[in-house]
């Protein structure tokens, strides 16, 4: 997807918020003597770079530090007030600086609103529970990797729709009340409403109305679930290794489908290269096959 590049606006907007803002995640907010850190919302150590501005927010020393490297779907789950909190922040954004964010950061904070959505299907508090259970093994990768995916392309399609349109929406600002989210009716009213906040900024900086954002949304997911799953009458994979069965775990709860990942039937024999510079494989046999 073509992104405009970054300018001088938006350095001079992260030095003012980092100067005189507050925290993203905690809301802490910046002292003369205390100033905000840069926090990359894609770690480096995970593919983000230094100086994409595109992906740093402004965060408080200490979440900075308690963060880490770690995925950023996992830190805020574990306070998900942290959701909320990064949502206002990108509400107050001047539009420009919201249209030349990372894409990559509205998928994550999908991905996270996805996962609580699907755990409040549990009653009472099991729903930490479904939640750890969704979140553990490769069921979260696979979960943000589907997210990435479905704002990609939603986010494409509506960038080649209004480049050919002759009038444009514009913009527009969805009530709580109009969002669907597919979950259970005991969805509490902040979590409708964080998500109602991500597709108005999702519309902001498509540059389209917050039905129509919602409305492909839906669709991409919608898209994603009628991939064919594992039948329920399915026998267990013959081999009682540790990641087959958490495979067929994460497929009978419908995680493969949505992403659309499948497991092949071989598995290429991993190599290493010894200390002699010869190439070898793992266990007996010697040369790899």
């Amino acid at each position: 997807m073509r992104r405009k590049p970054h300018s001088g606006a938006l350095q001079r907007e992260l030095e003012e918020r980092i100067r005189s803002g507050s925290c993203v995640y905690c809301r802490a907010p910046a002292a003369p003597d205390r100033p905000l850190t840069r926090e990359h919302v894609i770690p480096r150590a995970r593919g983000g770079r230094r100086k994409d501005l595109r992906i740093i927010v402004p965060a408080c020393a200490s979440c900075n530090h308690r963060r880490g490297s770690q995925e950023i779907v996992l830190f805020l789950l574990a306070r998900p007030r942290r959701i909320v909190a990064f949502l206002d922040y990108l509400g107050t954004l001047p539009p420009e600086t919201v249209r030349q964010t990372d894409l990559r950061v509205f998928a994550e904070l999908y991905a996270a609103l996805w996962l609580l959505v699907d755990s409040a299907s549990a009653v009472g508090p099991a729903w930490r529970e479904r939640l750890r259970h969704l979140c553990a093994g490769r069921r979260l990768h696979r979960r943000r990797y589907a997210a990435r995916r479905i704002v990609a392309a939603v986010g494409l399609r509506l960038e080649r729709g209004r480049d050919r349109a002759t009038v444009a929406e514009g913009p527009s600002c969805l009530m709580p009340g109009a969002v669907r989210p597919p979950a259970p009716p005991r969805l509490d009213a902040t979590l409708a409403r964080a998500m109602a906040t991500l597709v108005g900024t999702l519309s902001l900086a498509w540059e389209v109305s917050a039905e129509r954002v919602l409305e492909e949304l839906e669709r991409e997911r919608g898209k994603s679930r009628a991939l064919p799953a594992r039948e329920p009458n399915r026998p267990e994979p013959r081999s009682a290794d540790h990641d087959e069965v958490e495979d067929a775990q994460s497929e009978a709860d419908g995680v493969l489908s949505l992403d659309g990942w499948k497991r092949r039937k071989g598995r290429r024999r991993r190599t290493r290269v010894d200390h002699r510079g010869g190439r070898g494989g793992y266990g007996r046999g010697g040369r790899a096959a």
